[in-house]
């Protein structure tokens, strides 16, 4: 994969969820342009802002960073637009137990959920 796909893969991440660039930066603590630096790979994701990008978006850091392609999203659906920081919040506590739970069926030899 390319230099960029880890800022390829966020915007995707992002667009797909129908999420802007300020609800994800109100939910990770930033400000919009640090999500559009991130997202032409001009500024660095650190540790913490890929746990918080990985379970709001039920990805994997490796899937996220461009190390493997294998992802099946965890949906989600809004019906406002007025997405908060709070409710991704939920969205990624709520995506943190399923990845656990695919992982689990994974390691017991069930398959992901």
């Amino acid at each position: 994969m390319e230099d960029n796909s880890k800022s390829t893969r966020l915007r995707q991440l992002r667009e797909e969820s129908m999420i802007t660039q300020e609800q994800l930066a109100q939910y990770l603590g930033v400000d919009r342009f640090m999500i559009g630096k991130m997202e032409n790979g001009t500024e660095s994701l650190n540790i913490s802002l890929m746990e918080k990008i990985c379970s709001l978006f039920g990805c994997s850091e490796a899937y996220l960073m461009g190390e493997e392609d294998g992802h099946i999203p965890l949906d989600f659906a809004f019906r406002s637009s007025g997405i908060r920081a709070e409710d991704l919040e939920s969205v990624a506590a709520v995506n943190r137990i399923a990845m656990n739970l695919r992982y689990m069926n994974e390691m017991l030899g069930e398959g992901p959920v």
